[in-house]
């Protein structure tokens, strides 16, 4: 058997260079995305809550916080 390793030549190396950059663009947009989705959920919950919250205590006058 052979048990040397070969090392590509440099085209091959290059693509292969190319091909990983490429995934990590693609890698850090998924994330981008996931991150947004998040986000929006997160908003979604806040909104549910503080609905909730408004609901129960009717008779406690609330105000915006302004920022």
């Amino acid at each position: 058997m052979n048990d040397r390793l070969r090392i590509p030549d440099a085209e091959t190396r290059a693509r292969n260079i190319a091909n990983l950059r490429e995934a990590g663009r693609m890698l850090d947009l998924l994330t981008l995305d996931l991150d947004e989705i998040i986000a929006l959920l997160d908003k979604g919950l806040r909104e549910q809550r503080r609905a909730r919250l408004l609901a129960k205590s009717k008779s406690v006058p609330t105000s915006k916080i302004e920022s």
